[in-house]
């Protein structure tokens, strides 16, 4: 006749009783493994991209130089600049490998033993850690294709105001609002970077290079 556990008042067992086994914590029994913001492989996008490049790089050698006047930049000087770049990122995404999933993990059995069952509170801490840096990414919306809509909406909208705001203003909202959409919290810093490689850019390309950019309601 097999003994029956009895505890006393305070919680602690008998004397000659069996000593409880301390429960473990629970943890699911597969990884969890972020969801991917796009379903192509790195060679799929690759192959897309520099079929997208050559047909630029095609139609920006077509356009007309000027030839009356002597100018240090064509017109096609940095529609080429800009499909070469793009060719190259086209290259490098072909050598580029698809991001290995995370395995599941197997649940323990009980069958395993007292081992299983030890569980230290240093590595609960460290795996949720793991766990939350794995599934950390940029931007405020859950669903990746919104996401992606959002910032080509802005890219159209930068493209809309860039002649009646001229090109420091427009460069500069649109790079101050997506910095801060995409979290970074130093706003100094962000107006900073955000006013002065406009301005940067524009005084290199129209005093410069000598090439004439919008300057919308600005004196210059």
């Amino acid at each position: 006749m097999s003994e029956e556990t009895t505890a006393r008042p305070g919680g602690a067992p008998e004397e000659g009783a069996a000593a409880r086994r301390p429960r473990r914590p629970w943890t699911p029994g597969r990884a969890v493994v972020p969801e991917k913001a796009f379903r192509f492989s790195p060679r799929t996008l690759g192959v897309a991209i520099g079929l997208f490049a050559v047909g630029y790089l095609v139609l920006a050698f077509q356009m007309p130089d000027y030839t009356a006047v002597s100018v240090p930049v064509q017109p096609s000087t940095l529609p080429l600049w800009l499909g070469a770049v793009l060719l190259l990122l086209a290259v490098l995404l072909l050598f580029q490998r698809a991001p290995a999933e995370a395995p599941a993990a197997d649940t323990a059995s009980e069958a395993d033993g007292p081992a299983a069952d030890t569980v230290s509170e240093a590595d609960g801490p460290a795996a949720s850690g793991a766990a939350d840096g794995a599934g950390a990414r940029l931007g405020r919306l859950e669903d990746p294709r919104w996401e992606t809509g959002l910032f080509v909406g802005a890219l159209c909208l930068y493209v809309a105001v860039f002649e009646p705001l001229g090109f420091v203003l427009s460069t500069a909202l649109y790079l101050g609002s997506m910095t801060w959409y995409l979290g970074y919290r130093r706003h100094l810093v962000t107006a900073a970077v955000a006013l002065v490689l406009p301005f940067a850019l524009y005084a290199g390309m129209t005093w410069g290079l000598g090439v004439s950019l919008p300057s919308g309601p600005l004196p210059f």
